[in-house]
């Protein structure tokens, strides 16, 4: 995966969920076969260009293994759920013929 930075801001603290000012850094990631954006926040101070790429690096990276665990984890649950359905609807299939009626897939 690239990523690179969109922009930084700056942001003072408001509402609940930032209760001290910050840096809001929004990343892009080319990934191969869609391009994903996030946002990282930093504490709000200046940083040497060093320093800045590494915290942005760090954090970035932190953040996006995150989202490829959730994302990982939402693909297994679908393919389970999907499983299940199917599994269900072959007993439902067996069961209409049995009993010589129509069998009705649902396709959810």
């Amino acid at each position: 995966y690239r990523a690179r930075v969109e922009y930084i801001k700056g942001e003072p603290e408001y509402q609940p969920w930032r209760k001290q000012p910050e840096l809001t850094v929004w990343l892009s990631i080319d990934s191969p076969h869609s391009t994903s954006g996030f946002g990282i926040s930093l504490p709000l101070k200046e940083y040497a260009p060093d320093e800045l790429k590494r915290l942005i690096e760090e954090e970035g990276t932190r953040q996006w293994e995150k989202i490829l665990a959730k994302d990982e984890t939402e693909r297994k649950e679908t393919e389970a759920r999907i499983a299940r359905r199917d599994a269900a609807q072959e007993i439902a299939r067996k069961v209409a013929e049995a009993a010589g009626v129509e069998h009705m897939e649902n396709k959810r």
